[in-house]
């Protein structure tokens, strides 16, 4: 009967479905491309991976260039970048980047992530930079 109650309890579990969310910054986290200090968090951008592993960045751009060093883009469950001004994370699919040099980020790749639309095409204007979605983010090339 034991043996039949762990059965049950492990195919429940297997069953389950795992929900992926984003996962809080914590004081020692470091960046899986550049291996920096996660220091400004509103630059902070991760995803969960096949496994599933986390892999967390201080800057979305370090994020795009690990993805394609690493042809990962197939293995992504779920992306997260943190909003710019309101410091909440967004899905990655969802947010509305501004790029620009004029941009200062932790390592460089001048990408800022906003939920709103209407305030990405405010700061790209500021910036002279331009508004563009994760897709056209991850076809636009090496950040640097």
């Amino acid at each position: 009967m034991k043996k039949m109650l762990a059965l049950f309890a492990c195919l429940l579990t297997a069953c389950q479905e795992v929900k992926i969310e984003p996962v809080d910054i914590a004081a020692d986290d470091m960046c899986s491309f550049c291996r920096m200090a996660i220091s400004e968090r509103r630059f902070a951008a991760e995803f969960w991976s096949e496994g599933p592993t986390l892999f967390k960045f201080d800057d979305a751009g370090c994020m795009l260039n690990f993805i394609r060093r690493q042809d990962q883009h197939q293995d992504i469950l779920a992306g997260f970048v943190m909003d710019y001004e309101a410091r909440r994370w967004l899905k990655a699919e969802d947010a509305h980047y501004v790029r620009s040099t004029q941009i200062k980020t932790p390592m460089g790749g001048g990408i800022i992530a906003f939920g709103d639309e209407a305030q990405a095409e405010a700061v790209a204007a500021r910036y002279q930079g331009q508004v563009l979605r994760f897709d056209e983010l991850f076809q636009a090339g090496r950040l640097k």
